[in-house]
């Protein structure tokens, strides 16, 4: 089921109990998706199957660490441009 924020706000207990019993209700604002009321079970198996993905990792890993210094990032740039130069010929390896 597809809703205006300004319904979803009005028949908002509603909606949760549509949700409890497994039906979705997106909730729309000016035309678009931008909400979703699921059930505690399908919120669970989301979690529960949920993978992040390597953007994710790396976003976690830097708000943790900081990220590369400036040094270590130059670093890291110039071995990517050695190893990069020593795999790119134009002769076949093989």
């Amino acid at each position: 089921m597809t809703t205006p924020l300004f319904d979803a706000k009005a028949h908002f207990s509603e909606y949760v109990i549509m949700a409890e019993n497994g039906d979705t209700v997106e909730i729309t604002k000016h035309g678009k998706t931008t909400a979703v009321i699921i059930g505690l079970k399908e919120y669970e198996e989301l979690k529960q199957n949920y993978r992040p993905s390597f953007v994710d990792k790396v976003n976690e890993w830097k708000r943790k660490t900081g990220g590369l210094t400036h040094e270590e990032y130059e670093d890291f740039s110039n071995t990517l441009a050695r190893n990069k130069e020593s795999y790119s010929t134009k002769e076949a390896l093989f």
